[in-house]
């Protein structure tokens, strides 16, 4: 991600190695590390972890970090048994963290780069002052905030004929992509965060359109999790057709044999898309968040995309799929084809 630490870390730390992936069981660099002669370490919080101070300092050690949102790092753990196995450890933050342009979900909780500054502190004290590493995160942060107080503030004072033009430009983007535009959504099995029994969220439906075909693609998964109780009745699929579900390795290669090189996925928020990718889905490629489109466009913000459909003008298109899912989907493609439809002369 652009605004992403992990590879800013590396570039900083000239002995690191980063690895981009989501299931690393077959990566020969990770299987090296981890069957090599330094004993292996993952830095990540939890029951069991051991004070990063415990580690030992007399010989050489491998410390793994993982890198992504927090429910996207715990889902990497969960995904990778053998790095899982690791022992854990963990530090409390001297400070909150500096990531002013990302919500946190908690105190403790920090960036990528600013958990290898704590954790190198104090590991090689003799190496530091680690706190330098910050320098560049801390120069992302301010020009990011920059831009939000000083270039954002201008946009909102442009000409109220602008909404106009940007609407028109918007349309002719669409336009010109069209034939590789392709609608995604998807719906999770998702325990309340509080619940004692929680897990972890998890794909169980996946509904996808290319409007300028009129093809339509949908699978449903099998929860490999324990099927959390409001889960069929939030996106109205019944518990006997969520279990009778396909293996993920179905439903990645069902998708490989529908989407196409060049396709740009278009999307109502990234959450979804951002699901699908931590449960191994191949999704690289371009993609358009339409809800930040037209949030820029009428300088509003905006709910689920069935409640946003009056404020667009448009109506839901006709496509035979099942549930919230299916619903969903035929409100995006619904908004897209009437955005696209402005004219553009």
């Amino acid at each position: 991600m652009a605004i992403g630490t992990a590879r800013m870390a590396h570039l900083a730390l000239p002995s690191s190695r980063l690895r981009v992936g989501v299931d690393f069981t077959d990566d020969p660099e990770v299987r090296a590390v981890l069957t090599g002669a330094s004993p292996a370490y993952v830095l990540f919080p939890g029951p069991g972890a051991a004070p990063v101070e415990h580690l030992p300092r007399d010989r050489a050690i491998t410390l793994i970090v993982m890198d992504g949102t927090w429910w996207q790092a715990r889902k990497l753990l969960k995904l990778n048994p053998a790095i899982a196995a690791l022992p854990r450890v963990a530090f409390r933050p001297r400070t909150p963290s500096a990531y002013l342009i990302r919500r946190e979900p908690a105190d403790f909780c920090v960036s990528t780069i600013e958990a290898l500054a704590e954790a190198l502190t104090v590991l090689e004290p003799e190496g530091g002052p680690f706190a330098r590493l910050l320098d560049p995160f801390r120069a992302m942060v301010e020009r990011q905030q920059r831009f939000e107080a000083e270039v954002g503030a201008s946009r909102h004072r442009a000409a109220r004929g602008r909404g106009v033009s940007s609407r028109v430009a918007l349309a002719a983007r669409l336009a010109a992509t069209w034939s590789r535009l392709v609608c995604v959504h998807g719906e999770a099995n998702a325990w309340p965060r509080n619940h004692p029994a929680r897990e972890e969220p998890e794909t169980v439906h996946w509904v996808a359109h290319r409007p300028a075909t009129t093809e339509t693609f949908e699978a449903v998964m099998a929860p490999r999790e324990v099927l959390a109780q409001d889960t069929p009745r939030h996106i109205e699929l019944s518990p006997e057709r969520l279990r009778a579900g396909c293996t993920l390795e179905q439903w990645y290669s069902a998708w490989k044999g529908f989407i196409r090189p060049g396709d740009v996925l278009v999307m109502w928020g990234t959450y979804y898309r951002d699901l699908a990718a931590a449960d191994g889905l191949p999704l690289a490629g371009p993609s358009i968040n339409l809800r930040d489109e037209v949030t820029r466009l009428l300088r509003r913000r905006f709910g689920t995309i069935e409640a946003s459909m009056a404020s667009l003008g448009a109506a839901p298109a006709p496509l035979a799929l099942t549930g919230r899912g299916g619903r969903r989907l035929a409100a995006l493609v619904g908004a897209l084809e009437s955005l696209r439809a402005v004219d553009c002369a």
